[in-house]
């Protein structure tokens, strides 16, 4: 029942911490309260993911994960979209989309019982052999490697949602009412593609990420140049499909770490992808001071040039990683 409980709490507390702004304008109350929904987020988005290991593997487990990561994406859209829309009532309404989680809640409370939390990897060693399984359990050099790729990857794509609109304007794009929908529009499509993302990897195997990536750092290059915002909006689909990174590395976790560690390792991963979002916009201004490029396109080159490194990178790992079960399979 520990992993219920704990994404029971982490819900309610994000539901309560989400709603204290709506009641009360102090500010320094409604700053705690957003530190009280980061805990509450965090506390079973993890799991999301490490209940996907602990339940479901090979190709069911790669689907999940797509389909969480996907799940996020529309989240994200959707309930931006309903802030907007709550926004014509008063500001503090915009938080009411908070009680959206409620039914979310009730589901999971009905759905996750007792008897499947004793079937996950995790339920079926006692608490003394799953804390020596965690003290000897060793994490893959590659992991490490990981999560300096989603630092990275989260510094550059941030630049799609702070420099876009700069963008058009200083390379004169008309028709520039369009972005809000176009970014809208894309967003959607990643959530598509993150969902395929199991079939995807059927195909591509260790090299999805290298692909992915790939297609991103195009995406940034062609909005950079866009002479319109049709080609524009081709980039940033482009730019959507780099997404997949994210999937490709939960499940990288959960097949390579050990499941008495897994939901650690998990939640450090999306730390690395808060801190990456986070900085950002320091990173890019440190690159654009070393490099003399400044400008909002310049920002995209320079995006596009993260994303190319990061993408070697991924070529050395799946290089590696086939080595690896080229050696094994011809041990055996």
């Amino acid at each position: 029942m520990v992993k219920e409980n704990t994404v029971i709490i982490g819900m309610i507390t994000t539901i309560v911490g989400g709603l204290i702004p709506f009641f009360i304008s102090n500010f320094a109350i409604i700053v705690a309260s957003r530190l009280l929904v980061g805990a509450g987020i965090g506390l079973f988005t993890s799991l999301a993911v490490s209940l996907i290991g602990d339940c479901f593997s090979g190709e069911e487990q790669k689907t999940l994960i797509g389909i969480q990561g996907a799940m996020g994406t529309l989240g994200n859209s959707s309930m931006t979209f309903v802030a907007g829309l709550l926004l014509g009532i008063k500001w503090q309404a915009t938080f009411l989309y908070f009680l959206f989680i409620i039914p979310f809640l009730i589901l999971f409370m009905m759905g996750y019982t007792p008897k499947m939390e004793k079937e996950t990897t995790l339920e079926k060693s006692s608490t003394k052999e799953q804390k020596q399984r965690s003290k000897h359990a060793k994490i893959p050099a590659s992991i490490y490697v990981a999560f300096l790729m989603l630092f990275l990857y989260f510094s550059a794509f941030m630049v799609e949602a702070t420099a876009s609109a700069l963008v058009i304007q200083q390379n004169h794009l008309a028709n520039q009412g369009m972005l809000s929908t176009e970014i809208a529009i894309a967003g959607l499509v990643g959530a598509l593609i993150s969902m395929a993302y199991a079939r995807i990897f059927k195909v591509l195997k260790n090299f999805t990420p290298v692909v992915a990536i790939s297609l991103g750092t195009v995406g940034f290059i062609v909005c950079s140049q866009a002479p319109n915002m049709t080609i524009f909006f081709i980039g940033l689909l482009l730019m959507m499909i780099s997404s997949l990174i994210i999937p490709y590395v939960y499940d990288s976790i959960l097949s390579e770490v050990d499941s008495s560690i897994s939901n650690l390792i998990i939640s450090i991963a999306q730390i690395c992808n808060n801190l990456g979002a986070f900085a950002s916009p320091y990173v890019i201004a440190l690159l654009s001071g070393m490099t003399g490029l400044s400008t909002a396109v310049d920002q995209m080159r320079i995006s596009a040039g993260i994303l190319g490194v990061i993408a070697l990178v991924f070529v050395v790992l799946a290089v590696s990683r086939n080595t690896k079960k080229t050696s094994a399979k011809a041990v055996k």
